[in-house]
């Protein structure tokens, strides 16, 4: 998720004057997680530097630093990065100066003693988790928010794929052309093409919508363009179409390739001449909608084949608009869970504890075939199905979800084990009774086990 103005948050800063313990958590942070990128500085002021000059993307800091003690150490490092998560490490003694530390800011507290270490990697993990969501709500934040996006807060764009799209989308709107979106079922047509109405000048109209594929043809017909009494069996009185309920404003056409030829010639006397004849009616009349369509099918194919008309489509993409699949913006997948989960959270007035890391790099690594429109449903089954205030962990995704982790053609031989090793041992706890049967599936002692959850950076609760 690096680039675009967002740091990497695989970066972790150790301040510790003692090389023999900033040696031990270097080590225990690398060994659960091979990718990550650990940093040690002696004093605070480089840390400061470091902190300046290069990306960190959380910082586990001793409270007793030769050139600094106490809250101190977290007030000066704040100032740098207010956003950086900072664990907070002190011997005994040191629990007064860990609670005014935590006061001003800081993500945890870890006190020196025996293996301490061992649990180090996890509160590491838990806190690039939240440098992440706090980098990309930074990201949106700083960054020109585009005029259609805020009119659908769902339409986000940290990504430079989606930006590109939101700055078309945002030219779309302060035009009148006919608008043609293209793009996979799920990845938002319809909230783009609400959010162009809403953009521009026709807001104050309304926006109908009308799905090509769901009437039947002379049904269709009826429903955009109306019909007089008498048009046909059943029509005892006249009827309106769309394009006379909307006015000024806009219609969208989604599905537009399964649209029928007869109503496709209408569709282009349409947006030739601006007029449209009902069923049935002898004369056309004036119509003044603006006409945006959507289709997920490659409609140049269907041009060629004959299925649709060529002179159609060139009227109706004047202004193409793809919109990228899901797996294409992983880059936009956090902030969109985070806007999905709180979305979910006050329509079913149930508050979670929201998403750890582990759930957040599962929901980035799968590959939503069914795009946004999959991740918001499972969103919503995930504040249903978890407990009020329960933390959201990777156990608790939908199987096709969290057993989704794919290689990345340069990820280390060690990453990959350490994945195989993980994904193994929550297929045991699922199918065994019991964590001690697990163990013994395994080959090793329950003891073992617990041991190497601990290193791997698995909760106790877990699968």
């Amino acid at each position: 998720m690096e680039g675009d103005g967002i740091r990497s948050a695989s970066d972790v800063l150790v301040v510790e004057a003692d090389p023999d313990e900033a040696g031990r958590m270097h080590r225990a942070i690398v060994a659960a997680d091979g990718g990550l990128r650990v940093r040690v500085a002696a004093y605070l002021r480089g840390a400061l530097r470091m902190l300046h000059e290069q990306a960190v993307g959380c910082v586990v800091t001793e409270l007793a630093l030769p050139d600094a003690a106490g809250a101190d150490v977290v007030r000066e490092l704040r100032t740098v990065r207010r956003g950086t998560p900072i664990i907070v490490i002190g011997g005994a003694g040191s629990e007064p100066l860990a609670v005014a530390a935590l006061k001003l800011g800081a993500a945890d507290y870890l006190r020196k003693e025996a293996c301490y270490e061992e649990r180090l990697p996890l509160l590491v993990r838990e806190a690039l988790g939240r440098s992440v969501l706090a980098d990309v709500a930074e990201a949106v934040t700083e960054s020109p928010v585009p005029r259609v996006s805020q009119s659908e807060p769902s339409l986000v764009a940290i990504g430079e794929g989606m930006r590109r799209v939101l700055a078309l989308a945002d030219r779309a709107a302060a035009s009148a052309v006919p608008v043609l979106l293209r793009g996979e079922t799920g990845t938002g047509k319809e909230l783009l093409a609400r959010a162009i109405h809403q953009a521009g000048p026709r807001r104050g109209a309304p926006f109908l919508v009308q799905n090509c594929a769901a009437l039947a043809d002379t049904l269709l017909e009826s429903e955009l363009f109306g019909h007089v009494r008498g048009a046909f069996t059943g029509a005892e009185r006249a009827r309106r179409g769309l394009f006379d309920e909307a006015g000024p404003g806009t219609v969208f056409l989604d599905e537009i390739g399964e649209a029928p030829l007869a109503l496709q010639a209408k569709l282009l006397r349409v947006l030739q001449h601006g007029e449209a004849k009902a069923v049935g009616a002898d004369r056309p009349r004036p119509v003044h909608a603006r006409v945006v369509a959507a289709t997920n099918r490659p409609l140049e194919a269907d041009v060629e084949t004959g299925r649709f008309r060529r002179d159609l489509y060139y009227r109706l993409a004047v202004f193409p608009i793809a919109l990228p699949p899901l797996r294409h913006r992983v880059r936009d997948v956090p902030v969109l869970a985070a806007h999905f989960l709180a979305r979910a959270e006050r329509y079913e007035a149930r508050v979670t504890g929201g998403l750890d890391p582990e759930s957040l790099r599962a929901l980035c690594a799968y590959s939503w075939p069914g795009n946004v429109r999959e991740l918001e449903n499972e969103m919503h089954r995930l504040v249903l199905s978890v407990g009020a205030g329960q933390r959201i962990g990777r156990h608790h995704l939908d199987r096709r979800i969290r057993e989704c982790d794919p290689v990345l053609p340069d990820e280390p031989l060690r990453r990959i084990l350490r994945r195989v090793e993980m994904a193994l041992i929550r297929e045991r706890l699922c199918l065994a009774p019991s964590k001690s049967a697990a163990a013994r599936s395994l080959g090793i002692t329950r003891e073992a086990l617990y041991a190497k959850m601990r290193r791997l950076g698995m909760q106790s609760g877990e699968p």
